[in-house]
């Protein structure tokens, strides 16, 4: 059934000049669902999610949201839509806080009031099990902490489908099955949850 699908990319082909990094690939995405896109290096994985999360345009093929087709020209159609990316390279302010972090670049009521962007960010952080402290400076945090500040940063705008670009990469095991466990109250949340990696275990 079609409408199982919350995200599909269908027929997806992206090149670059001399190279097809993804030839007619067709990807389904249901909510509650984590998926493990597997490849080594230069496989085409990066590609075909910058894609979805619109940073790049396909040369063939298309995308549909709960059925219908949608237009991701660009990073902020792909948040309206309800897809997040967390990419391998933070994008943090390093002297700021968790929570000034995590409503940067957001317009609209609130997105200056820290103290009520400081309460959310708990909630979220309670909800799924994660460990951070909205008033931490970027600059004293592990870098599993920078991670949990890039994963709530998309969870405050609202993302059902999450992408993360090889998270396990930088974190230790004992992080990373933190992270597993986090990962695992999302999906019973509903969320759809891409995870790029070339590591088999």
């Amino acid at each position: 059934m079609a409408e199982d699908f919350v995200i599909e990319m269908l027929h997806i082909t992206k090149e670059f000049p001399g190279i097809k990094a993804n030839d007619d690939i067709t990807l389904q995405l249901r909510k509650g669902e984590v998926h493990a896109l597997l490849g080594e290096n230069g496989a085409g994985k990066s590609t075909l999610m910058s894609v979805l999360f619109g940073l790049y345009q396909p040369e063939a093929g298309k995308i549909l949201k709960n059925g219908k087709e949608v237009a991701v020209r660009n990073p902020n159609d792909a948040n309206a839509l309800g897809i997040g990316m967390v990419h391998q390279h933070f994008k943090l302010v390093d002297v700021f806080t968790a929570a000034q972090n995590i409503v940067l670049g957001l317009e609209g009521k609130g997105a200056f009031d820290l103290r009520a962007a400081a309460r959310r960010v708990k909630e979220i952080s309670e909800k799924y099990g994660f460990d951070i402290d909205p008033g931490k400076k970027v600059y004293d945090m592990s870098v599993s902490e920078k991670q949990t500040v890039e994963i709530l940063k998309v969870l405050y705008r609202g993302a059902d489908i999450l992408i993360l670009d090889e998270p396990t990469a930088v974190l230790t095991p004992q992080e990373t099955e933190k992270l597993f466990a986090v990962l695992r109250n999302m999906r019973a949340d509903g969320k759809a949850i891409v995870i790029i990696t070339h590591k088999l275990h």
